[in-house]
């Protein structure tokens, strides 16, 4: 190629035409935006300049949905941020509600019945198949995989109805207190878990073929929006986004809570960062959350119902409770990655300082990092498998 065509080459289309890039606006209300991110816990806006189809520049305008719960529940008792906590998330609120309680649990001294943590355990790996199989929906919902999307909803719903007869109620119920649960686990439950159980794994057999294995699926993910293990640790990026860059970090693993040490899972590890390795670690680990759940399932079933029946608590049996003065910091592995709380007591009936550590919060300003120079129509695929939820950007 000579010289001048080179410098051709080289010019942006834009350059070559004469025109200004393009700037366009991908906000809340649009249609796309909407069917996709929606169902996968949120929404966001983005401002897109473009060269071509080529993303030259991005914005993603975040607070949409600003509640400010962190300095509200200052001003309030304890158990008040409960439903605060739980709406960080829609499917994965549980696990919140889980590691709030832990944290004041911790912070107050107080102790929980091993059924009780088994529970919890159970409840989060619940949450976590179904927000899991949301964002595959809403991944196939950005490509176009029409099947896959209807698939991965059915699925989705099968682990919600799950988990709403787990905690007697849907994701955003109050049912983790401080010391213990509102309600156990209904009878006939292990039967339901079996049979429901053998369905999302059916569910994650037609999506590996779908999507993880189907060319035109393929072509769309691989080498899309890499981010690399440097990268990834710059933008503080946690959860499976992480684990897709090479980074085996899993605080079940690492830095268990609940029963997590005495469960046997594998950590699945991505080689390229790109959107088929994000993929592929959120279907694997929607495998480990089954795997996990069986070991709960046992464990709860060899425990007398009646003798391990932990006393149940509510609001009114939480009333009064003490919180010392001090301070405690905890994070839990939540489905969007690591969800963390620092809470300070002064020994008064309200938090001195409550702080949220919220992972989609990192992942919204990785974004545009990994997009130049992508092609717009991968915008979207890419930011539901960053799983990014408003909630937890906004806050």
């Amino acid at each position: 190629m000579s010289a001048p065509s080179e410098a051709l080459a080289s010019r942006t289309l834009s350059d070559r035409l004469g025109i200004r890039p393009a700037i366009v606006e991908l906000g809340p209300t649009h249609p796309s935006v909407r069917r996709v991110l929606a169902g996968a816990g949120g929404t966001a806006s983005f401002l897109v300049t473009l060269d071509d189809d080529r993303i030259e520049a991005l914005e993603v305008e975040i607070g949409l949905g600003h509640r400010g719960f962190e300095k509200e529940v200052e001003s309030r008792p304890w158990l008040e941020a409960l439903p605060y906590v739980a709406r960080l998330g829609y499917a994965s609120g549980p696990i919140a509600q889980v590691a709030y309680c832990l944290a004041l649990e911790r912070l107050a001294g107080l102790a929980v019945a091993e059924r009780t943590t088994w529970q919890r355990t159970l409840v989060c790996e619940l949450a976590r198949a179904t927000d899991h199989l949301a964002r595959v929906a809403a991944l196939a919902t950005a490509i176009g995989a029409s099947r896959a999307e209807r698939i991965a909803q059915e699925g989705e719903l099968v682990a919600a109805a799950l988990l709403e007869a787990s905690i007697g109620g849907g994701p955003l119920r109050t049912w983790s207190w401080p010391g213990g649960v509102a309600s156990d686990l209904p009878f006939g439950f292990d039967e339901r878990w079996q049979a429901d159980r053998a369905r999302i794994a059916r569910t994650l057999d037609a999506l590996t073929l779908l999507l993880l294995e189907h060319p035109s699926a393929v072509q769309r993910l691989v080498d899309v929006a890499p981010l690399s293990a440097a990268d990834a640790r710059a933008f503080a990026v946690t959860g499976p986004a992480l684990r897709a860059a090479g980074i085996a970090r899993d605080l079940r693993r690492d830095a268990p809570q609940l029963a997590y040490a005495a469960l046997e899972f594998e950590v699945p590890v991505g080689t390229r960062g790109d959107d088929y390795d994000r993929l592929a670690v959120v279907v694997e680990e929607i495998r480990q959350s089954l795997r996990m759940g069986d070991q709960c399932i046992e464990r709860l079933a060899a425990m007398d119902r009646e003798a391990a029946r932990p006393p149940l608590v509510d609001g009114e049996s939480c009333a009064r409770l003490f919180v010392a003065a001090g301070e405690v910091e905890l994070a839990l592995e939540s489905a969007t990655g690591e969800l963390g709380f620092y809470l300070v007591s002064d020994g008064g009936p309200t938090p001195r300082r409550l702080r949220c550590r919220a992972p989609s919060f990192f992942h919204a300003q990785a974004l545009p990092a990994v997009l130049v120079g992508a092609r717009l129509d991968d915008l979207l695929p890419t930011a539901a498998l960053f799983h990014l939820v408003s909630g937890e950007c906004d806050r």
